[in-house]
């Protein structure tokens, strides 16, 4: 066996390698014109090259068209080599897939672990928001308070100082006496 012979026996191989590239343009025709248009040249290309080893090898006397359907060894080893490379394309897929699909996982357990958080955070901020709002209400309250027990403390220090049977007049009561004299 020589090198040419090995090269016209590839017709198999060149042929379900045509068929490959035209299912792959098949797949794709319809979301990429640029890969599309790629797997047809493909195509074409290899489906020539598959035509063309064949006739050469009936040229070359290697097998007949009677007997261009029984496979020599050579002929059986490019499309083992063809299988493969399309089982290693198709594992890499699904690979590919799935670790596109754990990401996607990831990324969306991601997402849900960070809105949890910021549903927290706004919690926690309400919570704070609300202790501190009660805290100025109990400030303003005690506030309040004090300047009313000022206020009482400064009228009963008034009543102290007034004479001993009288009891200071404050304002309200002024007002009122005015009110009546007239």
């Amino acid at each position: 066996m020589n090198f040419r012979t090995i090269l016209f026996s590839q017709y198999p191989a060149l042929f379900l390698l045509a068929v490959l590239f035209l299912i792959a343009h098949l797949r794709v025709r319809k979301t990429s014109a640029v890969k599309s248009v790629l797997w047809v040249i493909l195509f074409g290309v290899a489906l020539a090259a598959s035509v063309v080893c064949c006739f050469l090898g009936i040229q070359a006397e290697l097998w007949t068209l009677k007997t261009l359907i029984t496979l020599g060894f050579w002929s059986w080893f490019g499309v083992g080599v063809v299988l493969l490379f399309l089982v290693l394309r198709v594992v890499h897929g699904m690979e590919k897939r799935s670790s596109r699909r754990r990401l996607d996982k990831a990324m969306k357990q991601a997402e849900k672990q960070k809105e949890e958080e910021v549903t927290r955070a706004r919690a926690e901020g309400a919570a704070a928001e609300r202790e501190r709002a009660e805290a100025e209400a109990a400030a303003r309250a005690e506030e309040a308070a004090r300047e009313e027990a000022a206020r009482a403390a400064a009228e009963a220090a008034a009543a102290q100082d007034a004479p001993s049977g009288e009891t200071a007049p404050t304002e309200a009561n002024e007002a009122a006496e005015a009110t009546t004299e007239e």
